[in-house]
C-alpha cells in the first residue's frame, strides 16, 4: 500500500482512538493480516467461562526472529483489525504479535457491553485464556502483554493469574488510577462508571513484579506521565518509565519522518528487552 494511503490510515486510527470515552467495539474487520501481505494463523480460544475468542498469530520475521511474543490487549475502541500495521510492524521487527478480540468485540462471541464503564473485568479472563494457549504454543519464546490504554488495565487485572506465564509488560497509556479517569471525565461532564472497587484493581496493578516498561505522552491528559512516574516509583527497580512528545497513544507515530511508523517504538521495545 502507497505511504500516503497508509499516513492517511493511521490518521484516521488515531481520530478514532482519541475520540472514544469508554467501550466502543466494532464487529466488523476493517483489515485483516493478508491486507499487508503477512503470514498468519488465526487461532479461536475459548475462555474458562465459555467464550470462543478469534485471535491472529503474526509469525516473526524470519531473517531476525527474536524469540519473543507480543501479546497485544488493545484499547476501548475499534477491534483487532484496527492494529494490523501495528503488528505487521512489530512482526517485521521479528516479534510474533498475539493479536485478539475481547468477547463483544470483532469475530468474538457475543457480549452485552455497556459503553459507559471503564473496562470489563471480564476481558481479563479473555486475556488469561490468550496467554493459556499461546504459553503452550511457544514454549521456547519470552512471552509479554503489550497493553495500550484500557488494554493495561486488563494486564494488570489479569496479572495475578497469568504472572507465572509471562516475562514482562509494556504499557502505553497506563491505567494507574481509575478513580482519578472517572473524575477527570466528569469535570468534562462525562460519566464514565468502573465495574469494581477501585481498591481491588489498585492492588493489582501495584503487585506486578515482572519487568514492566511504560511509554507516556506528555500531552496525555487522562493517563498523565505524572501518574506513570508515580506507578513506576511504587514499583521499583523492575518497572522503568519513558515519555515522548505527543498526545495519547501516539507512540507509534514518534519520529515518523526519521524512523517511520514505529521505528521509534521498535527502539524502545529492544533497548527494555536487552536486561529481560
Amino acid at each position: 500500500m502507497k505511504l500516503y494511503t497508509v499516513a492517511i490510515f493511521l490518521v484516521f486510527i488515531s481520530f478514532s482512538l482519541e475520540q472514544v470515552h469508554a467501550i466502543n467495539p466494532a464487529r466488523e474487520y476493517i483489515l485483516n493480516p493478508d491486507s499487508v501481505g503477512w503470514n498468519y494463523e488465526q487461532l479461536l480460544i475459548k475462555t474458562m467461562d465459555g467464550y470462543q475468542l478469534n485471535s491472529w498469530i503474526y509469525e516473526a520475521n524470519k531473517k531476525n526472529d527474536k524469540d519473543t511474543v507480543l501479546i497485544l490487549a488493545y484499547p476501548d475502541a475499534g477491534n483487532m483489525s484496527y492494529f494490523v500495521y501495528h503488528s505487521a510492524v512489530l512482526a517485521d521487527a521479528g516479534f510474533t504479535v498475539v493479536t485478539f478480540d475481547y468477547r463483544g468485540f470483532g469475530e468474538s462471541d457475543d457480549f452485552e457491553i455497556q459503553r459507559e464503564y471503564l473496562y470489563y473485568t471480564e476481558f481479563a479472563l479473555d486475556l488469561e485464556a490468550v496467554v493459556d494457549s499461546i504459553s503452550l504454543k511457544f514454549q521456547n519464546k519470552k512471552i509479554g502483554i503489550l497493553g495500550m490504554s484500557m488494554g493495561t488495565t486488563i494486564a494488570s487485572r489479569a496479572y495475578p493469574e497469568i504472572k507465572n506465564q509471562i516475562d514482562f509488560i509494556v504499557g502505553e497509556g497506563f491505567v494507574t488510577d481509575p478513580p482519578a479517569i472517572v473524575n477527570y471525565y466528569k469535570g468534562k461532564g462525562k460519566s464514565i462508571l468502573l465495574p469494581e472497587d477501585p481498591e481491588l484493581y489498585l492492588e493489582s496493578v501495584q503487585s506486578i513484579a515482572c519487568p514492566m516498561l511504560i511509554l507516556t505522552a506528555s500531552n496525555d491528559e487522562v493517563t498523565t506521565a505524572s501518574a506513570a512516574f508515580r506507578l513506576q516509583k511504587i514499583l521499583g527497580a523492575t518497572c522503568q518509565s519513558t515519555i515522548y512528545e505527543g498526545q495519547h497513544l501516539t507512540g507509534f507515530q514518534v519520529d515518523y519522518d526519521d524512523k517511520g511508523f514505529g521505528g521509534w517504538y521498535i527502539e524502545q521495545l529492544e533497548n527494555f528487552l536487552e536486561n529481560v
